[in-house]
């Protein structure tokens, strides 16, 4: 990673990329209009074009957003030089497919529609399926394979599906961890991003009365938030949570989240102050001339513009008004 130079090139490419990006406007004019179909027909009208007039059903959207996760990953793969850091953003992929393959092969069903990213994950969708075929897992990054027979060992005749996020998602963090050390800029973003998981984990825990192992089980490795912290404040009410983390960045994200929760009963803005939260960490180092900040940049920018397409369209296909589905809308990169 010292010489970042050998970036030039990318990072120019990069800049390129950028510009097919949807800003502000478009996606407020989406969220406008009166229906699913209007919706898709101002996303037409973007490089998005093509792909929408293959599209036979409004209501299969989400085939759409996957094949084109799929097109960017697979072309930042091509002209990358540091292949760890497209590793490290798209294991979240593999572990959704295990995830999927495992709840399957638990219930003793065909893993059908769930698995919607075949072009995505560093592991070909075909390759994991021959694994669970043939229950061999060998193949696997060390961690990943680890959790899998973890899972399938402790398997009685009831297998527990919340069991399976568990053990995956520790293992996910251990996974990326191992994959971007040591590069500085790579492990504090996920470190900010493994500490706003465990914060929300920790919210939920609470709302739901879940006891201190299981808040145990939940927390995941990555984050410097210290796991003592959260099993201090387990007993105590949720607004201590706000007076700890009153110094951290996290503040406004835990501040306006419960507002949002005591006066309405969700947590929809924790989640979007969370998200907002990671895109400007990256949006803030994303001028950078060489170097990994811009390509995940813009990595994590196509993933929320994605995240925006689905949250209208879901909005929209369920007829939620206007104002509703802009409460959810996280920000845009550019």
């Amino acid at each position: 990673m010292a010489d970042d130079s050998k970036y030039a090139y990318a990072v120019a490419r990069v800049r390129v990329l950028e510009n097919r990006l949807l800003n502000k406007g478009q996606i407020d004019r989406m969220a406008e209009a009166p229906g699913a179909r209007e919706a898709l027909q101002v996303l037409g009208e973007t490089d998005y074009g093509s792909a929408v007039g293959e599209l036979e059903d409004v209501h299969h959207f989400e085939d759409l957003l996957a094949a084109e996760l799929g097109r960017v990953y697979g072309e930042v793969r091509r002209f990358y030089p540091e292949p760890r850091l497209i590793e490290a953003l798209a294991a979240k992929y593999d572990v959704h497919n295990l995830k999927v393959l495992l709840k399957a092969e638990g219930m003793g069903k065909e893993a059908g529609e769930d698995l919607l990213y075949p072009e995505v994950g560093n592991i070909p969708l075909a390759k994991l399926q021959v694994m669970f075929a043939t229950e061999d897992f060998r193949d696997l990054p060390c961690h990943l394979r680890e959790a899998v027979e973890e899972v399938r060992a402790g398997w009685g005749e009831n297998p527990d599906p919340q069991l399976i996020d568990i053990v995956l998602d520790g293992a996910l963090y251990r996974h990326i961890f191992t994959l971007i050390a040591p590069i500085p800029f790579l492990e504090e973003f996920f470190t900010h991003q493994a500490n706003l998981i465990n914060i929300k984990t920790f919210i939920r825990v609470q709302i739901l009365k879940q006891d201190e192992d299981f808040l145990h089980r939940v927390l995941l490795k990555g984050g410097d938030i210290p796991g003592h912290l959260f099993h201090e404040l387990l007993p105590e009410p949720l607004e201590a949570l706000c007076d700890r983390l009153a110094l951290s960045p996290y503040a406004q994200v835990v501040e306006e989240g419960l507002q949002e929760w005591q006066e309405k009963g969700r947590l929809t803005r924790l989640e979007k102050l969370a998200d907002d939260f990671l895109l400007e960490f990256v949006r803030s180092h994303r001028h950078q001339p060489f170097g990994p900040q811009p390509l995940l940049g813009y990595l994590l920018a196509v993933e929320n513009e994605l995240k925006l397409i689905r949250i209208i369209m879901v909005g929209k296909l369920n007829h939620l008004p206007i104002e509703e589905i802009r409460e959810r809308l996280r920000d845009v990169y550019v």
